[in-house]
């Protein structure tokens, strides 16, 4: 599930549901989708939002969580935090 977190979790059912396998293209269109996605192109002077890091991390957990053998049931990654996207390169996510 992607979706909007943090403050705005409880406030905003924002949120998108991926069942693995997907791809960084799957989460980019699920995010797309999200009423809040234009708030990750930026506004009021703030720079867009790294979602390409955001896609490459949801990927990466969703081959971890149906991997055979894989004990995890689920994992609450709230908030991720998405650096600027800039044209040399992404600023990052991180699971705070």
């Amino acid at each position: 599930m992607v979706g909007v977190g943090g403050t705005f979790v409880e406030a905003l059912a924002d949120v998108q549901l991926l069942l693995p396998p997907f791809d960084v293209d799957d989460v980019r269109r699920a995010v797309s989708r999200l009423v809040f996605a234009p708030v990750f192109e930026g506004v009021r002077g703030q720079p867009p939002a790294d979602v390409d890091a955001w896609a490459a991390a949801a990927v990466r957990l969703g081959e971890v969580m149906a991997a055979d053998g894989c004990p995890i049931e689920s994992v609450d990654a709230n908030p991720v935090m998405l650096g600027p996207r800039t044209a040399g390169g992404g600023g990052g996510a991180v699971v705070v």
